[in-house]
Formats: structure tokens, sequence, C-alpha cells
């Protein structure tokens, strides 16, 4: 064994040291803007719903009115005549089809409001889990053993070994 240690850059430490802290702050800075589009998304998906289920509601009027319309129209006038239903036919097609639509948007809409929440704490949690305990437990604990064990070497860096003075005089013989 060497009795001497070879120490070439404390300073290459201290920068990692540094970009560790630094990494370790911006992860958990990401996660938690993470946990916010998250919520972000589960509101979005919230108003989303009740949007659909409103212009469900409003076509579904619709289409009761434009079915009137076209019965009041389908009467034989005073001179024998059935007259021309077109555009209330029309009418109602368009408002049968924006119906359909918005039943399959709250469709669309309840397939991922029950699917997010599954894929989030199925897929994602565990991952997250994981990470966040490795950032605020290991990396932590990681973080001080490098210090201390910089401490250390800057400590020895510093030791001087105290050199016996050689001797002034030569001996005669």
């Amino acid at each position: 064994m060497s009795g001497s240690a070879s120490v070439n850059s404390l300073e290459a430490l201290h920068e990692w040291h540094a970009a560790l802290c630094i990494f370790r702050t911006e992860a958990l800075e990401s996660m938690s803007s993470i946990a916010m589009e998250i919520n972000r998304a589960d509101s979005w998906l919230d108003d989303q719903l009740r949007g659909w289920q409103r212009e469900l509601r409003d076509a579904d009027e619709e289409v009761l009115r434009c079915k009137n319309e076209l019965n009041n129209r389908k009467f034989v006038g005073f001179d024998g005549r059935v007259p021309d239903c077109t555009v209330q036919e029309e009418a109602l097609w368009k408002a049968e089809d924006r119906y359909e639509h918005a039943r399959e948007q709250i469709e669309k809409v309840r397939h991922w409001y029950h699917k997010m929440p599954k894929m989030i704490d199925e897929e994602y949690q565990p991952a997250a889990k994981h990470l966040i305990n490795f950032l605020e437990g290991e990396l932590p604990r990681g973080l001080a053993m490098l210090t201390a064990q910089m401490n250390s070497l800057q400590a020895y860096m510093n030791l001087r070994v105290e050199q016996v003075p050689p001797p002034t005089g030569s001996p005669k013989t």
C-alpha cells in the first residue's frame, strides 16, 4: 500500500456535488409540475363532461323542436296538398346529428374520465413514488456522504507532513 493518496481535483467533486443538488431541486420541481398538470387534466375532463352534457340537452331540445315543426308542417292544407317539408326534415337531420355527436363525445370523455385515474395509479404513481423517495431520501444521504468525503479529502490535502530537517553539518570522520 502506498503511503500517500493522489487527489487530482477536489474542485471536480464540488462541481459534481453542485450539479447533483441542482438536479434534485429541478427534479422535485418537475414532479410538482406534473402533479399540477394531472390535476389540470382532471379538471379539464370535468369541464368537458359538463360542456358536452349541456350540449346534449340543447341538442335534445332542438330535436324535439324540429320534430314538432315537421309534424306541424305535414298537415294537409285546405287545398288538399301536402306542403314541402324538406327544410324541416333537413333541420331535424342536423339536430339529430348534433345530438349524436354530443352523445359520442360524452362517451369519449367518460372513457378517459375512468381510464386516466387508473393509468395514473398503475403506471405513473409507482414510478413517481420511487423517484420522489430517491430524491428526498437516498440522494440527500448520498450528498451528505459526498460532502463528508470531500471534507476529509480537503483536510488530507491541507496536512503538511513535517519533514525532519537535514543535518546542517557533515560528520567528520
